[in-house]
């Protein structure tokens, strides 16, 4: 049960940084008609990317690893909007309603986005262990 609550508080956390993402970077957005349908989006948009950052990216991080110190940790940046990009086209091909432009919008919100989770870290983490 801690594993669902511990997914549960990384997507809410990840959508308030996806909000973040969506105010700052002209390239992502989320569509939705109403507030519901936008809450909806970004939960579920948030859960996807949550999902993919636990799965895909580990072994994109391990194939780059060479890479990742051949240039001093910077192709660990590509990694992460890579699956930021991808994250946008799968939410799209899913309905979810996130939509990510291109690589260079996927670059930026992805540091946005890195930057925010990690702002929100201390508070995440002291819901995480109260479980």
């Amino acid at each position: 049960m801690s594993g669902l609550w511990n997914f549960f508080i990384r997507a809410v956390g990840t959508a308030v940084a996806l909000w973040a993402v969506t105010e700052l970077i002209a390239g992502v957005s989320i569509y939705g008609a109403t507030q519901e349908e936008r809450l909806v989006a970004f939960l579920g948009s948030a859960a996807l990317i949550v999902a993919l950052n636990m799965t895909v990216r580990p072994v994109l991080r391990l194939i780059g690893l060479p890479l990742t110190i051949l240039t001093l940790g910077f192709f660990a940046l590509i990694i992460n909007a890579a699956v930021f990009l991808f994250a946008g086209s799968l939410s799209s091909s899913l309905g979810l309603g996130l939509f990510v432009a291109d690589f260079r919008s996927a670059f930026w919100g992805s540091i946005v986005m890195g930057l925010v989770n990690w702002l929100l870290g201390p508070l995440t983490g002291m819901l995480r262990a109260r479980r």
